[in-house]
């Protein structure tokens, strides 16, 4: 029976590409800031972060300040920000960040680390520029909310036996990835596991409770609906294992299900459940130190996973060949761009996030619904070729058109 649980919530938001990219934008005398600004809609991500705040960042964390604080010892969760996200915070909406800083200050939640850009670096060959990300955000981290996390969640929770290394290199001393079925052989997602080939130490995100509150909570078809937490919470109690993993995105409440649906009032008495039924919520560092693994997880590079679609792979992103010519396209200009201009530089990581070769995938069915959900772009057909122009343009500013 279960005793412990970890829950970990995802704050993301993009730099979305500027629709009408492909209309003839390709012009001289641009400097390396106006080209920022001819290619990402500011106007829309501000919309968005504002939209998105009021419907889920602000309520939810306030919901949270006021419930964890009558269960400071027992009740604690962490979040993983993108380094994009803190910069919109930053720039449109400070007192958000505010609102975090409390959560942390209150010792309610801890933070762990993901690339700044939420990009697709750790599946490179080469791990320089996926370094250069992660440390990126760990200095944001400290310099935002003055802590210096020890555990790492990667962009999507992608994962492979390489990459455990290259962060244990670095000196964490856990991640958090996906319990995949296929990697797990029969074993359950509710143990701590450590890496093939060094000691870091992983958490498996348990995908079939996250994802009744996910992405199932307010589908009326669903033979579960109404979920009410006194239900999910006996599902977690009675779950075999050590730690339970629950992680999703945090939009999830308020922005993915309305607060019409019950979402806020679920969360509150969840809380409330899990002290009632002596289960105690830890944040990544504390699990780090309770848990020794049991086994090995091992995830060879050919088998690499991620939390993405029923595939839990790279397909979400690389499944196709358009989003495969268009990803070695950007990740062709590393070795030039690195050692030129800063303005570039930025827009070219900008550029490598993972949303913009999401938005692309030509997958039908659930997980197709769930791409298109996300794409502001209309159809992959539209995201392909922005992104594409949009490469185009940086590419003419890497040859010095653009200055």
């Amino acid at each position: 029976m279960v005793k412990y649980v970890l829950m970990l919530f995802e704050v993301h938001q993009p730099r979305r590409l500027r629709d009408g990219l492909t209309s003839g934008l390709i012009k001289n005398n641009f400097t390396g800031g106006a080209l920022r600004n001819i290619l990402f809609d500011e106007k829309r991500d501000e919309e968005i972060l504002k939209k998105v705040s009021n419907n889920c960042y602000v309520p939810a964390t306030k919901l949270l300040i006021e419930c964890l604080r009558g269960f400071k010892d027992d009740i604690k969760v962490n979040f993983s920000f993108s380094g994009i996200v803190l910069e919109q915070f930053m720039t449109y909406l400070p007192e958000v960040i505010e609102l975090f800083k409390e959560l942390i200050r209150l010792e309610l939640a801890e933070v762990v680390v993901e690339p700044y850009y939420h990009s697709l670096a750790s599946v490179y060959e080469d791990h320089r520029e996926f370094i250069t990300q992660v440390n990126d955000q760990r200095y944001l981290i400290k310099e935002v909310f003055e802590v210096y996390p020890k555990v790492f969640v990667n962009t999507e929770m992608i994962y492979n036996n390489l990459i455990a290394s290259t962060v244990s290199d670095l000196g964490f001393k856990a991640v958090i990835t996906e319990g995949v079925d296929r990697i797990l052989n029969n074993r359950s997602p509710n143990y701590v596991y450590s890496a093939s080939g060094c000691s870091i130490k992983i958490f498996l995100r348990n995908y079939r409770l996250s994802d009744d509150v996910a992405f199932r909570f307010s589908n009326r078809s669903w033979d579960q609906y109404p979920l009410f937490a006194d239900k999910y919470v006996d599902w977690i109690v009675k779950s075999p294992g050590d730690l339970v993993v629950i992680a999703m995105d945090y939009e999830t409440f308020g922005e993915h299900h309305s607060a019409e649906s019950g979402i806020f009032e679920f969360l509150r008495h969840f809380i409330s459940y899990l002290s009632k039924n002596g289960i105690k919520c830890l944040t990544a560092s504390e699990a780090t130190e309770i848990f020794s693994a049991v086994d090995v997880y091992d995830v060879p590079v050919s088998n690499t996973i991620s939390w993405a679609d029923a595939e839990k792979d790279l397909s979400a992103w690389l499944g196709d060949a358009e989003q495969v010519a268009v990803f070695n396209r950007h990740k062709s200009l590393w070795g030039l761009i690195n050692e030129l201009d800063i303005d570039l530089l930025k827009i070219w990581r900008y550029l490598g996030t993972s949303d913009h070769y999401y938005y692309i995938s030509s997958k039908g069915g659930s997980s197709g619904e769930v791409h298109r959900y996300f794409s502001p772009h209309g159809s992959r057909t539209n995201a392909y070729c922005l992104l594409n122009a949009a490469l185009t343009l940086l590419e003419l500013g890497i040859l010095g058109l653009i200055k």
